[in-house]
């Protein structure tokens, strides 16, 4: 397989992981072996790295690579995204309690993994403990309204493409645990531009400024910045199921 269709493939795989709370679209990129170059692409948007010489911005971009990625992520976003609205709509019970399953399962996988990388308990662990109460808190809060403002979409696109760059937390399952998941998903289905520009406007800051904030993160605070979202994710799974609405 040629590294150009790797990246095609990869890129509607990670659009489809990132509609779903369940996988981060970032793992799926270090599975097909491409996150490595896609986290050196954002690291390396800077002004001092243009130019208009292309074979040098493809140099430092993978220009030839990063662009067909992006139109197959795109394209499975727009797509699949019709696809979770129709099943959410007409099976709100059973897609309800497929997303809470996958949610959990989820993050019993992420404590599993830090345990075994770790040798950790994290079940004990007091910022697990603290995720749970930040999760039920979110829940019990109604932190976001039904029709949030401007400002709250930018920040809630900003929070969701920061967990799309960290592999292991899907930046749906963020978005499903502050009660906008519906809202986003419904609204690139329908190409709802109101919704859709303010949170593509906190998308793009935090690609400009949370790459390298987050690699810094995850080498000095692994297990910590894990172990809270892994229980936020487990408790959102929770509160998502069909039966705690009985």
């Amino acid at each position: 397989m040629s590294e150009r269709l790797r990246f095609i493939i990869a890129g509607f795989f990670v659009g489809l992981a990132e509609l779903l709370p369940g996988i981060s679209g970032s793992t799926v990129a270090i599975a097909f072996n491409v996150y490595e170059k896609f986290i050196t692409f954002l690291s390396n948007l800077k002004i001092s790295n243009l130019t208009h010489n292309f074979k040098r911005l493809n140099e430092v971009f993978f220009l030839d690579l990063i662009i067909p990625f992006f139109i197959a992520m795109g394209l499975s976003v727009v797509f699949a995204s019709k696809l979770i609205i129709y099943l959410y709509s007409e099976y709100t019970e059973y897609f309800s309690l497929f997303l809470a399953v996958l949610m959990c399962s989820i993050a019993l996988l992420i404590i599993y993994r830090l345990k075994k990388e770790f040798n950790n308990f994290v079940v004990w662990n007091y910022y697990f403990l603290i995720g749970i109460i930040f999760g039920i808190l979110l829940n019990l809060l109604n932190f976001v309204t039904s029709e949030p403002s401007l400002l709250a979409l930018a920040i809630i696109g900003f929070i969701a493409f920061s967990f799309f760059l960290m592999p292991g937390i899907s930046g749906s399952a963020i978005l499903l645990s502050i009660g906008v998941y519906e809202l986003v998903i419904g609204s690139v289905a329908n190409i709802d531009l109101k919704i859709l520009l303010p949170f593509g406007i906190g998308c793009i800051a935090s690609l400009l400024i949370m790459p390298k904030f987050i690699n810094y993160l995850l080498a000095e605070y692994k297990l910590q910045v894990m172990t809270f979202f892994a229980s936020l994710i487990l408790v959102s799974g929770v509160i998502t199921s069909p039966f705690m609405s009985l």
